[in-house]
């Protein structure tokens, strides 16, 4: 099989699988509608823990891959153009939010008011689903004597819920790429045989098993060089959606254009978060994925 079938599109350039294992795809899969792409915002360190931002938060984008390609890309190109003279550079929150490098420009308030404007449309315009996955590693440490790596408790709530919605939107037995940005050969082959065991159900948590068999996924590893709009997507999302998990004041004007793509958050463990009131009632609202391990749980690492 071909891995790299959506990776020669104009939009994703440079991908790289670092899993060798292909038993898991099935040669008569066919290529499925949607593309995922995944980033984060925090570490998933916890010795020690970053009192800033004491938190990892993984955010999964579900895009349709003819509206990526016909609207996403081209899209954001315009902008960089319209503002930065170029396509080349790569968005990056944090640089944005410190008017550093490439951003210097945004100092200028204006300026940065407006390209705040025209970003945040072409976010609202996106027809994304987005799933995320927010870990309070301070709670994690102190209500699990053994805790749990929270990179993989945030890609085990998010691959539940890409699940639910792949099955939902007709993608059974269809192929779906999940795009991770590349950290690395030695880190990409860790993340892969994480995901590949967690498909597998090599390492369960709880006793919930959700059946990837009939969703195959493939995980690709691209780097950020390669400028991947989906991506930069993910990493304006992340920060946002993190913040807001632990204060519902936090980044007003963003999170009302994310919440109504939001099909899914998690926060874990539940300290008291609850989620806010909604007119449109869904299926894949927070609070319940059933992978909720208990604190005395013997599937806890030690």
């Amino acid at each position: 099989m071909n891995r790299l079938i959506f990776s020669q599109n104009s939009g994703i350039q440079g991908a790289t699988s670092a899993c060798t294992d292909l038993e898991s795809l099935d040669s008569q899969s066919t290529i499925g509608d949607y593309v995922v792409f995944v980033d984060e915002s925090g570490d998933a360190n916890l010795d020690p823990i970053d009192p800033r931002f004491p938190m990892l938060n993984l955010v999964f984008c579900l895009i349709r891959k003819d509206h990526y390609i016909d609207f996403v890309v081209p899209r954001l190109h315009q902008l960089k153009i319209d503002f930065f003279g170029h396509a080349d550079l790569v968005l990056h929150e944090s640089e944005m939010r410190r008017k550093t490098g490439a951003f210097a420009i945004l100092a200028d308030g204006d300026v940065y008011s407006h390209w705040m404007q025209e970003l945040l449309a072409w976010i609202e315009q996106t027809e994304v689903a987005v799933i995320s996955a927010c870990i309070d590693k301070i709670a994690l440490t102190r209500r699990y004597a053994h805790p749990f790596d929270p990179y993989d408790l945030a890609i085990r709530f998010c691959l539940e819920r890409t699940r639910q919605f792949l099955a939902a939107n007709n993608q059974s037995r269809r192929l779906t790429q999940v795009i991770f940005e590349s950290r690395g050969k030695r880190q990409d082959q860790a993340a892969c045989l994480e995901f590949d065991q967690i498909l597998k159900q090599a390492n369960p948590l709880g006793h919930h098993l959700p059946d990837f068999s009939q969703l195959p996924l493939d995980p690709l590893f691209i780097p950020k060089r390669a400028n991947l709009a989906g991506h930069q997507l993910c990493d304006l999302l992340a920060r946002p959606l993190a913040k807001w998990s632990f204060n519902a004041s936090s980044h007003c004007r963003p999170m009302q254009i994310i919440q109504p793509k939001l099909i899914a958050h998690k926060v874990f463990p539940q300290t008291g978060w609850r989620r806010p009131h909604r007119s449109r009632r869904s299926s894949y609202w927070p609070g319940n994925t059933r992978l909720n391990p208990p604190a005395n749980s013997s599937h806890a690492p030690r």
